[in-house]
């Protein structure tokens, strides 16, 4: 009888461990936690880091689909552009270029927006900003046909408005330029 006794105690004893055995590991946990939250390693900040140095960000949609991309061009990239550029560069759904915002080799810096691809003319710039570097500026929007529908030069002291209309007919463009030289003229 006394063994039963001994073995029921025993079992109970088992059972109250058991019971208190997560504390033994809950608690250097809980510890932990609480110090590296006191040294602002556990805190939302923590993620927050002062410098990121990277070659190329790479933004996906909820697709994967590339949508967003800083960086500069790859070597092998198979678009023509005057000078290699980096900067920021955005793409349609399609993960075709649709514009950005880039500074050039040539010293330039360009503002862009494209059509997509395959719309009107085979050049797909539309829409642009360009400071050169000389310092000269240039707006132009240009035209499904081709060519510019209207240009804003500014070089120097001189300005220059163009607006053009495409020819359909013949193939050629009118156009009407104002012009303002450094004298005022």
């Amino acid at each position: 009888m006394r063994d039963l006794e001994v073995e029921a105690r025993v079992r109970t004893l088992e059972q109250r461990a058991g019971r208190w055995g997560w504390l033994l590991v809950a608690t250097p946990v809980l510890l932990v936690s609480i110090v590296l939250a006191g040294r602002g390693v556990a805190s939302p900040e923590a993620g927050i880091v002062p410098e990121i140095r990277t070659q190329r960000l790479i933004v996906l949609d909820q697709e994967g689909r590339k949508r967003v991309e800083i960086g500069e061009d790859a070597p092998d990239l198979d678009i023509k552009r005057n000078a290699r550029v980096a900067g920021l560069i955005i793409f349609d759904g399609n993960e075709q270029e649709r514009g950005g915002m880039v500074t050039a080799d040539d010293g330039s810096a360009t503002v862009a927006l494209d059509a997509p691809r395959g719309v009107g003319y085979r050049v797909s710039d539309r829409a642009g900003m360009k400071v050169g570097a000389d310092g000269s500026a240039l707006i132009g929007v240009l035209s499904n046909a081709g060519g510019f529908a209207a240009r804003l030069v500014a070089q120097g002291a001189e300005g220059q408005l163009e607006l053009s209309r495409m020819e359909s007919a013949e193939g050629g463009a009118s156009t009407r330029v104002i012009h303002v030289d450094a004298d005022g003229k």
